[in-house]
Order: C-alpha cells, then sequence, then structure tokens
C-alpha cells in the first residue's frame, strides 16, 4: 500500500489566511510556529499535510498518477503557496514489513518529475513498517 501527502510549511506562513481563501482543502493537520511537537519540543515553521493518495493500491506508477490528478485539481491552490514562497512535498508513504507488501516499490517517470519540478513540488519517500497479526482465538490466545 502506498499514501501520498502534500506536505506545505515554512517559517512565518499564515496558514489560516490560505486555507480561509480555499475552503474546499481540509487538511489532516495543521500546525503554527512554536506550537508544541509531540515530545519532539516546538514546531519551527506553521503548514498542513493534506492526503492525496489514502490508499494507492495497484501499479508500480499508479499511485503517483493519483497524486497528480489530485494536484491538477489543486492547482489556484499550488498557485498560491508559490506566490507565497511556501515549499511544497509530495511524500508517497510506503507500507512494508507484511507478508502481502515485505518489499514495496515506486516509480517516477521522467515526464512525471519534471510536472512535479514545474509545479515546484519536491519528492519524497518514506517507509513505514507494519507487521502481520497473529489471529486470536474466542479465548484470547493466540492460535
Amino acid at each position: 500500500m502506498t499514501v501520498a501527502v502534500l506536505r506545505a510549511q515554512a517559517p512565518e506562513f499564515d496558514v489560516a489566511s490560505v486555507l480561509d481563501r480555499f475552503p474546499d482543502c481540509h487538511p489532516d493537520a495543521v500546525w503554527l510556529q512554536g506550537e508544541q511537537h509531540q515530545r519532539q519540543g516546538r514546531h519551527s515553521t506553521s503548514g498542513f499535510n493534506l492526503t492525496l493518495v489514502p490508499d494507492g493500491e495497484g501499479t508500480l506508477h499508479g499511485p503517483v498518477v493519483a497524486a497528480r490528478r489530485q494536484l491538477e485539481l489543486l492547482a489556484p491552490l499550488l498557485v498560491e503557496l508559490r506566490q507565497r514562497a511556501v515549499p511544497c512535498v509530495v511524500d508517497f508513504g510506503l507500507f512494508v514489513g507484511s507478508a502481502l507488501h515485505f518489499a514495496s516499490s515506486i516509480h517516477f517517470p521522467p515526464d512525471d518529475v519534471r510536472w512535479f519540478a514545474d509545479q515546484g513540488i519536491a519528492l519524497a519517500v518514506s517507509a513505514y513498517p507494519t507487521a502481520d497479526e497473529e489471529p486470536e482465538d474466542s479465548s484470547g490466545s493466540l492460535q
């Protein structure tokens, strides 16, 4: 399984004013510079995450195509972010380690890489370990 998330963040980024201008944009997470960042100190930037591809099964290129399609729909937002000099990255998250997805891969054809670069969007790939869970029987013990 592969997910794709758009992340836009910068110091002094007025996230609220951008999101107010794009009410159809519903980020998964929003943070502000200086806010507590879980247990890792404080955020050095303000920004947001927006899921583009929640479950990208299929071909090695499928999640890239799906992310690009979603970003094309978000073109006005991307223009606004570029005008404000807010860096954007699309992070493709690969789930690895289970029997079904022990190793995972994604394919970026040159035309897609050029398109992302022309939009000013960086690309990242992250791997998230998963594990198969053993089923439990009705007594609560492992089978």
